[in-house]
C-alpha cells in the first residue's frame, strides 16, 4: 500500500480530537449538498431522456419514418395525387434488399367529411393494407378492436364525443373526387386515443381498398410509399440509399421507372416536434452544468474543511520530511473517499426515485399539453459515462484548493488548536 493512501485510511478513521467532531456538522453539509446535486443530475437525464424517447416513439408509430411519392412535373400546378409500387420500386425499397427497412407499405390520406345524426367531422382518411401493423393503435384503443377490414374504420376518443358515436355503429364518410362527391358508409370498430391532438382530432385509419374504389386507383396504387426502419438512427442512410438507388434506376434507359419522385423523412414532415426535443438538450446541459457547479463547491468546501481540521498533522507531516505533493494527494484521496460515497448514495436516491416512477407513475402529466399522462423515465447505460463525467470533474475540482496546503507552516501549525 502505498504511503499516502496509508496515511490517509489512518486520519480519516481518526476522529477522536475535538476538532475533528465539531467539524462533522459542517462536512455533512457539504456532503449532503453533493448528493442532492447528483441526485437532481441523475434524474434529470432519465426523465429528458425518457421523454424524449416517449415522444418520437409515439412519432414513429403514428408517422412514416419515410415517405416516398410522386410530385408534379415542373410548370405543372396540379400536384400528382398517387403513386404506382411498382416492380421496379419493390426491389429497391424493401426489406429483402436492404436489412434496415422493417417493412414498406402503400398508403392512402384523402381528406373526407364524417357525418352521424349527431353531427359532422372533417378529417383525414388514412387508408392501410390488411397486412398492416397496428400494434400500437391496438395499445392506445379505448373501445373495440383494431379490425380495418372490409368498411371497418378506427376513429379518435375526440372525434366519437364530437360526433356521439360508439364502437358497432355506422358513419356515413363523403369524400370529394373530380368535382363529385363520393360516399361510403363505414363501421367504427375501434376508438383510439394517443394523446396526440394533432393525430386524434385530424385522423382516422381504415382499409386502403375504401380510398381505391373512391379513387378507381389500381391495387397497387395509392398516396404514398410508407417505410418503416428498425431503428430512429438508420433513417437519413436509408433515405439517402433510396435516393441514389431511385435516381440510378431513373437514368437507366432500359428501366420502366417513370415519374419524378420525392422522399421525406419524419423530421421534415414533423419539424415542430423535433425541434422541441431538440431544445430538451440544451435544457439539460444547462440543468447539468449549474448542477456541476454546486458539487463543484460541495467538494471544494469539504477539502478545505478537511484541510482545516488536520492541519496540525499537516504541520507534523511536513517537519517529518513529507512533501507538498505526498500532502496533496493524502488529502485528495481523504475527500475522494467522501466523494464516492456520496455518489454511491445520491446515485441509489436517484434510482430508488426513477424505478418508483417507472412502476408506479406517481407524478402524472397534462396529457394535453405533454402527450403523455405521467413522468416517463428512462433508465439506461448513459449512467455510466454520466458518473464518470462526475468523478473526473471532482477530481479536477480539487486539484487547484489542494494547493493551499504548501502555504501552512510546519512551526505555526503544530500549535494550532
Amino acid at each position: 500500500m502505498r504511503l499516502e493512501l496509508f496515511i490517509a485510511n489512518k486520519l480519516q478513521s481518526s476522529r477522536t480530537d475535538k476538532a475533528s467532531r465539531s467539524a462533522v456538522s459542517t462536512l455533512n453539509v457539504a456532503v449532503v449538498g453533493m448528493i442532492l446535486a447528483i441526485v437532481i443530475m441523475v434524474v434529470s437525464v432519465a426523465v429528458v431522456t425518457g421523454f424524449k424517447q416517449t415522444i418520437i416513439s409515439k412519432i414513429g408509430n403514428l408517422d412514416s419514418h419515410i415517405k416516398v411519392y410522386n410530385r408534379p412535373y415542373e410548370f405543372d400546378e396540379t400536384p400528382r395525387s398517387s403513386i404506382s409500387f411498382s416492380e421496379e420500386l419493390e426491389k429497391i425499397i424493401s426489406p429483402k434488399t436492404d436489412k434496415r427497412i422493417r417493412s414498406a407499405n402503400l398508403i392512402g390520406e384523402i381528406p373526407c367529411v364524417l357525418k352521424s345524426p349527431n353531427g359532422f367531422a372533417g378529417l383525414r382518411f388514412k387508408g392501410v393494407p390488411d397486412n398492416y401493423d397496428l400494434s400500437f393503435l391496438s395499445s392506445c384503443l379505448t373501445a373495440g378492436k383494431s379490425d380495418i377490414r372490409s368498411h371497418g374504420v378506427l376513429i379518435s376518443q375526440s372525434t366519437a364525443d364530437k360526433l356521439n358515436v360508439r364502437t358497432g355503429e355506422r358513419l356515413d364518410i363523403y369524400f370529394m373526387n373530380e368535382q363529385k362527391i363520393k360516399m361510403r358508409r363505414c363501421t367504427v370498430n375501434g376508438i383510439f386515443n394517443t394523446d396526440f391532438d394533432d393525430y386524434d382530432a385530424y385522423v382516422m385509419v381504415g382499409n386502403l381498398e375504401v380510398l381505391q374504389s373512391v379513387n378507381r386507383w389500381p391495387e397497387n396504387t395509392a398516396s404514398y410509399i410508407e417505410v418503416k426502419c428498425n431503428s430512429m438512427d438508420d433513417i437519413d442512410l436509408v433515405c439517402s440509399h433510396l435516393i441514389d438507388e431511385i435516381d440510378k434506376e431513373s437514368a437507366d434507359y432500359t428501366s420502366t421507372l417513370s415519374g419524378i419522385f420525392q422522399i421525406s423523412t419524419i423530421r421534415d414532415n414533423n419539424p415542430t416536434h423535433f425541434a422541441w426535443l431538440d431544445l430538451l438538450n440544451t435544457n439539460i446541459v444547462v440543468i447539468l452544468i449549474l448542477m456541476m457547479c454546486v458539487a463543484c463547491f460541495s467538494i471544494i468546501a469539504c477539502l478545505i474543511i478537511v484541510v482545516l481540521n488536520k492541519i496540525s498533522t499537516i504541520g507534523i507531516l511536513k517537519a517529518l520530511g513529507a512533501t507538498n505533493r505526498n500532502i496533496r494527494h493524502i488529502f485528495i484521496i481523504i475527500v475522494m473517499k467522501i466523494i464516492v460515497r456520496a455518489m454511491v448514495v445520491g446515485n441509489g436516491i436517484a434510482l430508488l426515485l426513477l424505478l418508483l416512477q417507472q412502476h408506479f407513475h406517481l407524478i402524472e402529466l397534462d396529457a394535453k399539453s405533454y402527450f403523455m399522462h405521467y413522468v416517463p423515465v428512462e433508465i439506461g447505460y448513459w449512467i455510466v459515462p454520466l458518473n464518470l463525467g462526475i468523478l473526473i470533474v471532482s477530481f479536477l475540482a480539487l486539484l487547484v484548493p489542494s494547493f493551499i496546503i504548501a502555504s501552512i507552516k510546519p512551526a505555526k501549525t503544530i500549535r494550532f488548536e
